[in-house]
């Protein structure tokens, strides 16, 4: 395997600097020939014949002209070998002595997983999904011999020849397994790169491909399983009022959509799709769990199927595959409504779990990364442990359905994780209050007067590390952003609720000194005035642990993560003695002091 492993990372390399394609491009190009290298295996072997290389580029050309006259429904005609006559020479010297029908599929497909994950690793494609990623829920939904399966939104085909290979592990696979998979997704590219990697791993073109808008199309009960990655995001919403009157989730519980994400669309037509007893595993973005406004489809998840599992995928799992999108896995079973209600009633449980490592570092240029020992550095085999054998820890445990009924349907695995409750049950051990009893909200949001002069505070004016506001812009009325809001006084505390920093050690929060009374700040702080303790116990206690947990318990949104102001005001607090408590406000009081001493000495004249 080290042989063709590195025969085919040499030729990609010289398509890649030799042709000026893209890793994708390059990938479609290098898969043609391979087509050709195998159709010629099949057809007497003359590449190992053939030494005049216009014989060879003949050869090439009438191997691959076969191709889409077979295939026209995917290939066009009219397109071409798009590398240059020395690359194909270049390739087929590479390939005369390697017998690929000879090289078992399971190697084959190692290989492919290899170049395609290069490829569209470095091209930044939104149709990959990684394959400990795929490997892990392959794993979990545990496909079997004779079952149908369908991946609505195929991209590379991953899922579902991962599938095929995990059948291969206890059973020969057959031309009727292939057959049993379902290969869709809206790209002719894509669609067209599934038949040349079926091809090159089991020499097979006649199985079950399709290239259409899956969520467009009617479609019957007839899959045991589905896996998919679907597109998803705001940016790409489905208008069409044809398609959006085939989903009942284009309605939100209130009013009709005029538009929906893809990715809820396709979670309705997977459920469509599936027999009853048939399961699925569908990653989707972290909004989806949690964000309040789709409390509605939460809902009609928890009416319409057995929710299975959810596992939380680290943050930075799709950062080198080009977006930095939190995510998500949702593993569920359609029931019929008789056998959920039963379930329900019986108060089922789902499992829950987090992943932190999947073998490769989350960056840009991402890179394997191994144990001590030589074994790849993951965690997701644990998760799948805990799973098939019910072995729970404070990384994979169980939530009931009526807890999750409890709190508005939400789904996301942070808000139940036993590390923030284990602390939540800790503080109430002892004297505890909510934030929402120990301060005062800023509620009323200022009319603004375009002629007044106002001076803005950001977010980015305060610095989480001194807890000040370092600095602010003096801005017309007219000249203010829509997110100026509060009026913020002096000994005002004031805490972000909204950016990428809230709940880390970055999370910006200060005292507003006399310096900044009458400002106007964003909403993305809310502002605090204290009413049974000092602004400067609840400002020692939001840079603590304690604050800090419980907002990444409670924050949602994968965009712009923020936490409401409900749920701030629920947070609790630890109560100290009278002691401490004046030994806590004395201390901050000092530093305070002790800084707006440094600055008056800094800046003396």
């Amino acid at each position: 395997m080290d042989n063709i492993d590195k025969k085919i990372l040499k030729i990609h390399n010289y398509i890649y600097a030799n042709d000026g394609l893209s890793n994708a491009e390059t990938l479609t190009e290098f898969l043609k020939i391979f087509y050709c290298k195998i159709l010629d295996e099949n057809d007497g072997n003359m590449f190992l014949l053939l030494t005049n290389e216009a014989d060879i580029l003949r050869r090439v050309n009438n191997l691959y002209k076969s191709f889409q006259t077979k295939l026209n429904n995917v290939v066009k005609t009219s397109e071409k070998i798009n590398l240059k006559d020395r690359t194909i020479i270049f390739i087929i010297s590479e390939l005369r002595d390697i017998n690929i029908k000879n090289i078992s599929s399971d190697i084959k497909g190692h290989i492919m997983q290899k170049i395609i994950d290069r490829s569209y690793r470095e091209s930044r494609g939104q149709f990959f999904t990684p394959a400990p990623v795929v490997d892990f829920i392959v794993k979990m939904i545990a496909p079997k011999k004779n079952e149908l399966g369908s991946d609505p939104a195929s991209g590379t085909g991953g899922f579902l020849f991962a599938a095929l290979d995990y059948i291969s592990n206890t059973k020969k696979i057959t031309i009727e397994d292939i057959k049993n998979m379902y290969f869709s997704d809206i790209s002719k590219n894509l669609i067209q790169l599934i038949l040349m990697r079926m091809m090159f791993e089991y020499s097979i073109d006649d199985f079950n491909y399709y290239t259409e808008d899956s969520i467009a199309k009617d479609v019957t009960p007839k899959y045991d399983f589905v896996i998919t990655n679907p597109p998803f995001g705001t940016q790409g919403k489905v208008d069409d009022p044809k398609i959006l009157s085939k989903y009942d989730l284009s309605y939100d519980g209130k009013k009709y959509l005029s538009s929906q994400v893809p990715d809820i669309l396709f979670v309705e037509q997977i459920i469509k799709s599936l027999k009853y007893g048939g399961r699925a595993a569908v990653v989707l973005p972290d909004g989806d769990f949690e964000n309040p406004s789709l409390q509605y489809f939460r809902e009609f998840l928890v009416n319409n199927v057995k929710i299975d599992a959810i596992v939380s995928l680290p943050d930075g799992t799709f950062i080198p595959y080009g977006t930095g999108v939190k995510s998500s896995i949702i593993f569920f079973t359609k029931q019929n409504s008789t056998y959920l209600n039963k379930i329900k009633n019986e108060n089922y449980s789902i499992f829950y779990a987090r992943i932190h490592k999947l073998g490769y570092t989350f960056s840009k240029h991402s890179k394997s990364v191994y144990t001590k020992e030589g074994a790849i550095d993951e965690d997701y085999s644990q998760v799948l442990d805990a799973y098939k054998k019910g072995n729970y820890n404070e990384n994979s445990y169980l939530v009931s359905i009526n807890e999750i009924e409890r709190n508005n349907y939400i789904l996301a695995e942070h808000f139940y994780s036993p590390v923030y409750s284990q602390l939540i049950n800790s503080i109430k051990q002892n004297k505890y209050a909510m934030l929402k009893d120990l301060v005062s909200f800023r509620n009323s949001k200022e009319k603004i007067n375009i002629d007044e002069k106002y001076t803005y505070i950001e977010i980015g004016d305060v610095s989480p590390y001194i807890n000040e506001i370092t600095n602010s812009t003096s801005l017309l009325g007219d000249e203010l952003p829509s997110r100026a809001s509060y009026i913020v006084h002096t000994g005002d505390v004031i805490v972000a609720v909204a950016g990428n920093a809230i709940g880390t050690e970055k999370h910006a929060k200060a005292i507003v000194s006399d310096k900044y009374d009458g400002c106007i700040c964003t909403n993305g702080f809310i502002v605090l005035s204290p009413i049974k303790v000092s602004a400067y116990f609840i400002l020692s206690f939001l840079n603590s642990e304690y604050f800090l947990k419980q907002v990444l318990k409670y924050k949602y949104g994968t965009a712009i993560p923020c936490i409401s102001k409900e749920d701030l005001g629920n947070v609790v607090v630890p109560i100290p003695d009278d002691e401490k408590m004046r030994e806590i406000e004395n201390r901050i009081k000092r530093a305070y002091n002790l800084r707006k001493e440094a600055n008056e000495l800094l800046y003396a004249v």
